[in-house]
């Protein structure tokens, strides 16, 4: 053997050993050595005799599993390669040891058995299939739950009892995990073996190759039903009317955006249910809900599939119609109102109620929802106006003031007029001292009509005197209440000038009043500084029979007229309210701040109190309170409100401003 072979032979990695004919070991390599030992010299302990022989004869014997000794004595086991040498009747021995080798294999018997373990004993349902779309594996629990899919079916199979609304996005999404191997997620519902639907949520793997290759795809899926009635159950409470169990406010702005965002034509019609009023006070608020669930049931009996049925408020009721005619919408309406003809029984009561519509169109009508909400109210109350029982398609109003001219003597009879109330903070301790009331006039046809544009007309007509005892005893009777929660609560009702000239006005002061059990100290009325100018002989003279039963009298809008405080010390005034156009200015104008300053000093002067109208930032309130403002009011502290969120923000402030 030359040298260099024979470095190379010592230096081989793999125990290998030159052995004769009778299986005498005449040379081995270090690595057969160390394997083995030094001290062997003859493969006998191999247990290949026979193997010898047939090597002897030309065979090569490859890789035979055999345990052998070890060096340190313990057993090692190995394969067993012999090779002929012709030429010098002998044989080459390799040995490669396999120690390691059994040891991957034990350690991955072992996962195997542990992953089959905690698959089958798992609830959630594993699937595993081929490169070619085939079920190869189904875990116990798939098996338990929902039957046997054969081995090799065609993946569609899986398919079979798929709802048939899921299988266009579930097919999608397997075709996706194999064309791109990326991992894919999809819910769907399934049929169980007793027939019924399970909703399951599945992953899908891609499992590679060594090479890089799709080799097979691992599904993992769970129940996810009881999770999917949960999720229902709180759409169900988030969109839908506990009561009648049609769509809320909630889904019907959703669904109304939509549509106009998505330009659909479509009606709107505000259904009324008429005397739903007169049905809670005269039987029960039990038979009021029984009405509505039953009134809610007779309008969908008429409705067709894409009508849209909502419950926006206590007994306001929209339908949305996509895609349809003014003609198609006049016979749902009229269907609609037949359905109302029979009465509604209840225990042993007979409930007879008839049903109103308004009807507005998108987009012909208004282009956005506010809008198209608003006509298709007003419209509403057209119908309502003129009897009920019916429906009407909003009109545009072609000459505005002629119209309000015409029906500003009935909307006190009408129940057109509202009133909303603005606090009046008292700066020195912070508290809420009183509130202001504004009229404010819904109109069926015109929606809201500001005061600007309807109290000119009225005083032109006189019907102002009428409309301000109104507004009057009605501040009072509330206001009144509301002492019962805050005793101190002050009530403030604006003055027309046009009534500085009706002396016969103290006269019905006193007798709302009595009426309404309203402390007179308690009352401010409010004349505007121009208008009291205009009227001061009359004037004065009924401020002053005014002052004399208590009432506070105040002058508004100061500032803004042609009086002076030395003339107004001459009247009965206590209380001098700054306009706002001075207030807006007192941060950033060095002048408007010097004339309220010099307003607030002089009143004070002459035992005369101060308001700030318009109050809209903290920095003209901390002002105003290093000038000694008595009173502050505006959109700072709260923009005028109806009488129920009056209360809601009265309650939260007084909260806020306890110590």
């Amino acid at each position: 053997m030359g040298d260099n072979f024979a470095t190379f032979f010592q230096r081989f990695p793999e125990a290998v050993a030159l052995v004769e004919a009778n299986g005498r070991i005449i040379y081995s390599n270090l690595a057969f050595q160390a394997l083995v030992g030094e001290d062997v010299h003859d493969v006998q302990f191999l247990a290949v005799s026979e193997d010898l022989e047939r090597v002897n004869q030309g065979e090569t014997i490859e890789k035979r599993e055999r345990l052998i000794k070890g060096k340190d004595g313990g057993e090692i086991p190995v394969h067993v390669t012999l090779v002929p040498l012709k030429q010098e009747n002998g044989c080459i021995v390799v040995l490669r040891d396999q120690t390691e080798v059994k040891q991957l294999e034990v350690a991955l018997a072992e996962s195997e058995k542990r992953f089959r373990l905690i698959v089958e004993y798992s609830s959630d349902y594993i699937l595993i299939l081929s490169s070619e779309q085939k079920v190869t594996y189904l875990s116990p629990s798939f098996v338990h739950t929902f039957g046997v899919v054969q081995e090799e079916s065609e993946t569609h199979d899986l398919f079979r009892y798929v709802h048939r609304d899921d299988v266009d996005e579930l097919q999608q999404k397997l075709h996706t995990l194999y064309i791109t191997g990326e991992k894919q997620t999809a819910e769907f519902r399934r049929l169980d073996l007793h027939g019924q639907w399970v909703w399951m949520e599945a992953n899908g793997k891609v499992i590679f190759n060594e090479n890089g290759e799709l080799d097979y795809v691992v599904v993992a899926a769970k129940n996810i039903s009881e999770r999917k009635k949960y999720e229902e159950k709180l759409h169900q409470l988030a969109y839908f009317d506990s009561l009648t169990g049609i769509a809320n406010r909630s889904y019907f702005e959703k669904y109304i955006r939509q549509l106009i965002d998505e330009q659909t034509p479509f009606a709107i019609c505000y259904l009324d249910f008429d005397k739903f009023k007169w049905i809670n006070d005269h039987f029960s608020h039990q038979a009021g809900d029984y009405f509505l669930r039953e009134a809610v049931k007779r309008v969908q009996a008429v409705l067709q599939g894409n009508h849209f049925f909502a419950r926006v408020g206590g007994d306001e009721f929209v339908l949305l119609l996509p895609h349809t005619t003014k003609e198609e919408v006049s016979l749902l309406a009229e269907r609609l109102i037949q359905a109302f003809h029979q009465p509604f029984r209840y225990e042993k009561q007979m409930i007879q109620s008839t049903l109103s519509v308004g009807i507005a169109f998108f987009p012909s009508d208004a282009d956005n929802q506010e809008q198209l909400m608003k006509y298709a109210d007003q419209a509403l109350y057209y119908v309502k106006d003129r009897g009920k029982n019916s429906y009407h398609f909003y009109q545009p109003v072609h000459n505005r003031t002629e119209i309000i001219k015409r029906d500003l003597p009935f909307a006190i009879i009408r129940e057109q007029f509202y009133l909303c109330y603005q606090p009046k903070i008292e700066l020195g301790n912070g508290s809420a001292m009183g509130v202001e009331t504004l009229l404010r006039w819904r109109h069926p046809t015109l929606g809201e009509i500001p005061p600007l544009e309807f109290i000119p007309l009225a005083e032109k007509s006189g019907f102002i005197f009428e409309i301000t005892l109104w507004v009057l005893e009605q501040a009072c009777r509330q206001v009144k209440e509301w002492q019962t929660q805050f005793p101190k609560l002050k009530l403030a009702v604006n003055l027309s000038p046009f009534l500085l000239n009706r002396t016969e006005l103290v006269g019905h002061v006193i007798y709302i009043l009595n009426e309404t059990g309203f402390a007179p100290e308690q009352l401010i009325l409010e004349v505007t500084e121009s208008g009291l100018m205009e009227n001061i002989e009359t004037g004065k003279h009924i401020l002053t029979e005014l002052k004399t039963i208590g009432v506070q009298v105040a002058i508004d809008d100061f500032g803004t007229g042609f009086s002076s405080l030395a003339y107004i010390r001459n009247l009965p005034v206590t209380l001098l309210k700054i306009d706002r156009s001075f207030i807006q200015g007192i941060v950033e104008n060095s002048k408007d701040a010097t004339i309220v300053d010099t307003i607030i000093h002089l009143a004070k002067s002459l035992d005369i109190q101060v308001l700030a109208e318009g109050v809209e930032t903290n920095q003209q309130l901390s002002l105003l309170q290093q000038m000694h403002c008595d009173f502050a009011q505006g959109f700072y502290f709260s923009k005028s409100l109806e009488a129920e969120k009056l209360v809601h923000w009265l309650e939260q402030y007084n909260r806020s401003n306890t110590p």
